[in-house]
């Protein structure tokens, strides 16, 4: 069994809205022959957010049929564009339950676990340690820092890792994941840093950056973590394979 992760896919829903403009030419057909290519039916794939250009649920429902049609299991992550996302668990539940391959999210401090793997994470937002990057588009530029919806998702990623603990056992294998960076290049923490640490998981994943703000993001190991941006363009519209484990029925 193995683990991929991928971000911002920003699907075009039923908006129809490309990415031409961006160079994202013929998307996402790239990105269905890589992730067709690449991962297994056993496979585990983690969606980190910015899932679809949907603003409402009906939008979004081609857009989930295209997810669930890809191969592998998957775990989703909201993004700060998942504008279709509903507020509450149980409606999430009700939009998810036509997509079987859809196996789990992670929804407002909530943990998530899958045979060996168990999954901690949250959305974020853009931390007061973040460069600022001038010449971005508006719609794909980091967003502006906002202290209130830090420290609120702080105090929700806290509670993912609680609930991630109460549902791991000492041979259960950690994973963290975001959709905005839990830090940035330098290297410079944030208020996020701190709890992914105390997770100790075997990697971090997060996306949101694209194109010039790539490199803001940090990748590489701090203090026992191993960090990725996985991205849709930073990971070159291919599932980043993030880790190798045994099946879910071996555990």
């Amino acid at each position: 069994m193995r683990v991929f992760a991928i971000g911002d896919l920003h699907l075009p829903s039923a908006r129809n809205k490309d990415m031409d403009r961006f160079g994202w030419n013929g998307h996402p057909a790239p990105l269905a022959r890589a992730w067709d290519d690449m991962v297994g039916p056993d496979d585990l794939v983690l969606l980190v957010g910015d899932l679809s250009w949907a603003t409402r649920q009906a939008e979004a429902l081609d857009d989930l049929r295209w997810i669930d049609e890809r191969p592998g299991k998957k775990v989703l992550l909201k993004g700060n564009h998942d504008y279709w996302w509903p507020s509450s668990r149980k409606k999430l539940e009700e939009l998810l339950a036509p997509y079987p391959s859809i196996v789990g999210f992670l929804h407002n401090g909530s943990a998530f676990r899958h045979g060996p793997y168990v999954f901690a994470g949250v959305r974020g937002w853009t931390a007061p340690e973040a460069p600022g990057l001038p010449g971005e588009d508006p719609e794909m530029r980091m967003e502006d820092p906002r202290p209130d919806l830090v420290e609120r998702d702080a105090g929700r990623l806290e509670r993912s890792v609680e609930e991630a603990e109460r549902l791991a056992d000492p041979a259960s294998i950690r994973i963290a994941c975001m959709h905005f960076p839990p830090v940035y290049a330098g290297p410079k923490t944030t208020r996020f840093t701190p709890i992914v640490e105390r997770f100790a998981p075997v990697i971090c994943v997060y996306g949101h950056l694209h194109g010039p703000g790539i490199p803001a993001g940090f990748v590489g190991e701090l203090r026992g973590v191993r960090y990725r941006l996985v991205s849709c363009d930073a990971a070159d519209f291919r599932p980043v394979l993030v880790h190798e484990g045994p099946s879910p029925e071996s555990t």
